[in-house]
């Protein structure tokens, strides 16, 4: 029998995609059945089980178990919980024989599940609400950073760590002419991709890099409000290319033709310290292969050469000049390979190909 496994994510199935989708794919395209369960939508009064463009892959939508339900009694809210997942089975003709669940806001007493394989994937420190509850009712738990390990520890002995991983793109979507255009040429390109307004991002610095270097040409590629920090601090600038959100398939066309990226996160304590500790677009940068100028970053400071880390806004301004002046080092063939190189043995395959030993070693079969 093909194993059947239910995802349950945080993020819907529409939409930008993050871990939870590329995991669903990478297990899709190795033969699993799997079924993506999107957060909550008040708008439907039954689930739905809808197809995607994929084999082997289904999204499924629905309104809550029951309202309230964190307030139910535990057995009561498994008890619900273990009916709707029976009912589901029986929608789609299958017996699920993994659960494996990406939030800790729902669902997350895993006991419902029974004697389904149960896995507790978390991939950010803020997912923070049932955190004990779910990592101490899983059969195994699964995380991206140090910091996230040292929340489950206390909860689970089978706690490992899964570095961030990285669907190595190819350019699916070529720029235009008029995109092209964009780009400065005889002259050095850099740029940040990601929501221009979230709280994290270092506004002021980027700013005091737009100004301190007119002649390099800046490319933000995210949303952003015109009543946002950071566009209020550069609109004139005439050394900005303001891209807002573009499809994620041209991305990677971007990134080719710019010469250095941007990780800006000003940190002013040690939880936000372990939150930015691993952002995911480093792995998006890192599998370009160009120069990467960043902030610091808890889980490469065991990895020199991959970023260029500072530790201070002072330092940060330095390592960029130094990087501006010095590109054909920073952006050597050979330092461009270690860059690649390191995304290329992190690929979603990859990291499925260890948590599937790990699971193995651990006498857990999905």
């Amino acid at each position: 029998m093909v194993p059947c496994i239910l995802l349950i994510s945080p993020e819907p199935w529409t939409g930008h995609f993050v871990s939870k989708h590329h995991y669903a794919l990478t297990l899709a395209s190795r033969g699993y059945r799997v079924y993506f369960l999107d957060p909550p939508d008040g708008t439907l009064s039954d689930t739905e089980v809808r197809p995607t463009d994929y084999p082997n892959l289904w999204s499924v939508a629905g309104p809550q178990v029951a309202k309230g339900l964190r307030f139910y009694p535990a057995a009561l809210r498994r008890r619900l919980e273990a009916r709707w997942l029976a009912k589901l089975e029986k929608r789609t003709g299958t017996r699920f024989s993994t659960v494996w669940l990406f939030e800790n806001s729902r669902f997350y007493d895993m006991g419902f599940a029974g004697t389904r394989t149960k896995i507790y994937h978390q991939v950010d420190l803020n997912q923070d609400f049932h955190v004990a509850d779910a990592a101490a009712s899983a059969d195994v738990c699964f995380c991206t950073t140090d910091f996230i390990a040292q929340r489950l520890t206390p909860y689970s002995e089978r706690v490992y760590k899964i570095h961030h991983g990285v669907s190595v793109p190819s350019p699916t979507v070529m720029l235009t002419q008029t995109q092209q255009g964009r780009f400065a040429e005889h002259a050095v390109n850099a740029v940040y991709v990601g929501n221009l307004d979230i709280p994290y991002l270092d506004t002021r610095l980027l700013g005091e890099l737009v100004k301190t270097f007119p002649r390099v040409r800046f490319h933000f590629v995210g949303n952003f409000c015109e009543s946002g920090r950071l566009y209020a601090l550069c609109r004139q600038c005439e050394n900005v290319t303001w891209w807002g959100a573009v499809p994620s398939g041209l991305i990677p066309a971007i990134l080719s033709r710019c010469d250095i990226q941007l990780l800006t996160y000003g940190v002013d304590s040690d939880w936000e310290k372990a939150q930015m500790a691993s952002p995911h677009k480093v792995m998006e940068y890192l599998s370009g292969g160009k120069v990467i100028v960043a902030t610091y970053t808890d889980e490469y400071k065991d990895k020199p050469g991959l970023l260029e880390m500072a530790d201070t806004p002072d330092d940060f301004r330095q390592k960029f000049k130094a990087v501006v002046s010095n590109l054909e080092h920073y952006n050597s063939i050979t330092k461009q390979k270690e860059r690649t190189a390191f995304a290329q043995d992190n690929t979603y395959p990859k990291q499925l190909d260890r948590i599937i030993t790990i699971l193995n070693k651990l006498d857990i079969r999905m």
